[in-house]
């Protein structure tokens, strides 16, 4: 081989541009509180039995709203908190939010009624919306484009490996200490978070400066449309689509949503910059994130019913059964993140993107009355698993490398927010299926479980028919130029 072609070789792999031992602790630490925020989102759920016994009198529909509430809004304040972040100060905003959840986590160990609770509750996802997304950026800003897979992969696997070890996690520590050690456990983390944050984050401060007052009409319409899109989807199935609170909630986003699209048009400071939509890939990033996120959310809430129902198994059993899936999403996760850095993201995309949508299907098929764990269950959710963490990290890189440093946590917001509100999606279509019987026959599980595949299946055809990877990215070539200043010039550039 001559000089010149192993030179060439040489030339044409992947750089790995160097890291701070800094952004790395950075990292852990964010990943962390995504970590705690995740398992907030479903640690209630099984605990909610206790819950109830011990707030004898209150009623069950007032009750829940710990439970739905916190998601109804996380969603609708996801936003707020990026914006906040980006026009504040990351950091300022993310200890703020830390702090806030570590109140209200407090609170809730220690609630003696039903009514502080469900408010303490909703203190918790005030202060998630805060922290979540000024988390993400503030990682993002320390790592080089080149590097920022790997560290999106770390970020959303511990994430989401939170809010799938959430069930198995509160049932394990309920039934041995009590159900409001649920909430200690994880203030744990969450003040070492705040001790940590000033030592191992930067200051976050946006890269420009504000043109003008934030339009607070339009944040207030946002907030609410967006909040009544999240009790629609969750509360629909319960309530019934004729029920007056639902069909008030589904004209108010009739009305509010349209409203603060306009006002974010014309507005020279809006709570969402729609400019952002103009980045390349966010628009498909976005449908896929939908998509995955409500076939993940809907087929976690099908696994343990089915098996408590059909398999008899306990529920701290059921939980264990699933523990493995998050992990192996996560370690999958984080390796499609470093191997779409140096061998390409095309690459890496395509392998996964199909994966959820035969897992599902395989499911629908062999899931059946036998208990059989090792052919009814391992093999689908461990293929899903592997497909989703093959995809979720490069397709979100791909995202958000055609943002401006000082949008990122707006960006990082959005895809948090409609990743939340896909997975009340997914629920909600499949209790729409199943319904509340007592025992859910097998053939609905099936049918819920084909819808499921059909989510997972128009989520791939988006990242095989929509995603563009510029040619950069398609071999693990490192750009010689990341940075991006605006949105604008990155939308104008031939890669897009």
């Amino acid at each position: 081989m001559s000089v010149t072609s192993q030179g060439s070789q040489r030339a044409s792999r992947p750089v790995r541009e160097p890291v701070d031992a800094r952004a790395w602790w950075g990292l852990v630490l964010a990943s962390a509180t995504a970590m705690v925020v995740g398992m907030a989102v479903t640690a209630v759920n099984v605990v909610f039995p206790a819950i109830e016994a011990e707030f004898e009198g209150t009623s069950r529909t007032g009750l829940s709203w710990g439970i739905t509430g916190y998601s109804i809004a996380l969603a609708s304040l996801m936003l707020l908190g990026g914006r906040l972040a980006d026009r504040v100060g990351r950091r300022r905003i993310f200890v703020l939010g830390v702090g806030v959840f570590c109140v209200a986590s407090t609170v809730l160990a220690l609630a003696p009624t039903a009514w502080l609770f469900v408010a303490a509750r909703l203190g918790q996802a005030v202060g998630a919306a805060m922290a979540s997304p000024s988390s993400l950026s503030l990682v993002l800003e320390q790592f080089p484009s080149s590097r920022r897979p790997s560290a999106i992969a770390t970020w959303t696997g511990l994430g989401t490996m939170g809010a799938a070890i959430g069930p198995s996690f509160s049932a394990i520590v309920s039934e041995q200490f009590g159900w409001r050690w649920v909430f200690v456990v994880p203030l744990v983390a969450t003040v070492a978070s705040l001790v940590l944050s000033t030592r191992v984050l930067p200051e976050g401060r946006p890269s420009a400066a504000p043109v003008g007052r934030l339009d607070l009409l339009g944040t207030l319409l946002g907030t609410l449309g967006v909040a009544m899109v999240a009790a629609v989807i969750t509360e629909g199935p319960h309530l019934g689509i004729t029920s007056p609170f639902v069909i008030a909630c589904i004209i108010g986003a009739f009305v509010f949503l349209p409203w603060f699209v306009r006002r974010s048009l014309v507005h020279p400071e809006p709570m969402l910059d729609l400019r952002l939509m103009r980045a390349p890939n966010m628009t498909a990033v976005n449908l896929v994130n939908v998509g995955f996120t409500a076939a993940g959310t809907a087929s976690w809430l099908l696994y343990p019913l089915f098996m408590v129902q059909h398999w008899d198994y306990s529920l701290m059993r059921a939980g264990f059964a699933l523990t493995p899936f998050p992990i192996a999403s996560s370690i999958v996760g984080f390796f499609a993140g470093r191997m779409a850095e140096r061998f390409g993201t095309r690459r890496i995309i395509l392998y996964g993107a199909l994966l959820p949508a035969i897992a599902m299907v395989w499911q629908s098929i062999r899931l059946e009355e036998d208990p059989n764990y090792l052919t009814g269950i391992l093999p689908g959710a461990l293929l899903f698993n592997i497909g989703w963490g093959i995809v979720y990290a490069p397709t979100m890189a791909l995202a958000l490398r055609g943002v401006a440093e000082h949008q990122m946590g707006q960006a990082s917001a959005m895809l948090s927010s409609l990743r939340y509100l896909g997975g009340g999606l997914g629920v909600a279509t499949v209790i729409s299926i199943v319904g509340n019987s007592d025992i859910i026959p097998i053939v609905d599980y099936h049918r819920a479980l084909r819808a499921v595949a059909v989510m997972a299946f128009l989520s791939g055809m988006v990242i095989l028919v929509k995603l563009r990877v510029p040619p950069d990215l398609r071999t693990g070539r490192v750009p010689t130029v990341t940075a991006v200043s605006t949105v604008s010039t990155v939308s104008s550039s031939p890669d897009a």
